[in-house]
């Protein structure tokens, strides 16, 4: 008996079919599982409070207590300080997309995938947030340019081996966090930059390799998170890498109206069964604000969060948890 996507997305079994989807979602993101990403819970009351609408999310922050200590004396006034504030702003994204198939393809296949594709729902909207998440990072962490300039590690342009990722090259990368460098715990790259990183610690000292599915593989004790949707041409062997603090990158829901829909238009290419999927979200980049300067949309695309004219930094360097390594691949 063939299972229809009736079956799978109603009226009647939606709550059931929304969690399914997001853990689902958890399940596969490496990002999640790294730890790079997390919910963050502020984020949550702030789009809860605002009936989760609206475009963006604020989020004050107070400064660090600095400046010299006093010597104590009783022939003059105690200088008082005052404390900087700031604020944070993270984008919410809404996105759609609709996946169906025609009657005659299920006729001809003898199988009807729509319940497959109800099941991958879930993976799929995980994929699309770590492309923004990837958007993001590019527009902040442009060499030069970027909000995130500061924090950039590039080594591609050097002469020879100099330009050329070695054991010791994240280590140099991680220092831009100077004495913060020991809040970082993972690296994101290509699967090209993960195979040459392995094959510099033939006796694994540095390199552990996963030991079985779902596990990553860890490179001096930090998770090594693979993506090939991360920067590597194989022409000029340049390669961008990222280094990642824990909970880096605010990784938060926001419920749509409407989160899934399943219907059939029996007249559209003689019959089709469709399903409408509708995920909206932050992924937010800690301690850089969306601004909105080349934003054309009510919402932005993945081309616009990769703007460095719409990302400012609001943290101090050191209160950032990312690093962006750029080098050579031997």
């Amino acid at each position: 008996m063939i299972t229809k996507l009736s079956d799978v997305v109603n009226a009647a079994s939606m709550a059931a079919f929304t969690l399914f989807v997001r853990k689902a979602y958890h399940d596969n993101s490496n990002f999640l599982k790294s730890g790079i990403a997390a919910s963050d819970p502020l984020i949550a009351s702030r789009c809860a409070a605002a009936g989760f609408g609206g475009k963006t999310v604020n989020m004050p922050f107070w400064g660090d207590l600095t400046g010299d200590d006093n010597v104590s004396t009783d022939t003059g006034d105690i200088t008082i300080d005052k404390i900087s504030a700031g604020q944070d702003v993270a984008v919410i994204t809404r996105r759609d997309k609709a996946f169906g198939i025609t009657d005659l393809a299920v006729d001809l296949a003898g199988d009807d995938p729509m319940a497959w594709i109800a099941s991958r729902v879930g993976a799929y909207w995980a994929r699309r947030d770590e492309a923004k998440v990837l958007a993001t990072l590019g527009g902040i962490f442009k060499s030069g340019t970027g909000a995130g300039k500061d924090l950039v590690y590039d080594i591609s342009s050097e002469e020879g081996t100099a330009a050329i990722l070695g054991k010791d090259t994240l280590l140099w990368a991680a220092q831009k966090l100077g004495d913060k460098k020991g809040y970082l715990v993972a690296i994101a790259m290509n699967s090209a930059a993960e195979t040459y990183l392995s094959s510099l610690d033939a006796q694994s000292t540095l390199y552990r390799p996963s030991t079985q599915p779902g596990m990553l593989a860890t490179f001096n004790g930090k998770s090594i998170v693979m993506d090939d949707n991360l920067a590597y041409d194989p022409e000029t062997k340049v390669a961008e890498i990222y280094l990642f603090g824990m909970g880096a990158v605010a990784l938060n829901d926001v419920p749509s109206k409407n989160e899934f829909e399943a219907g059939r238009d029996p007249l559209k290419n003689g019959g089709e069964d469709y399903i409408v999927t509708r995920h909206a979200g932050i992924a937010h980049v800690r301690g850089f604000k969306w601004t909105a300067n080349t934003c054309s949309g009510a919402t932005p695309s993945n081309a616009e969060l990769a703007t460095v004219a719409n990302w400012s930094k609001v943290y101090d360097v050191k209160d950032i948890r990312v690093v962006k390594l750029v080098c050579k691949l031997g």
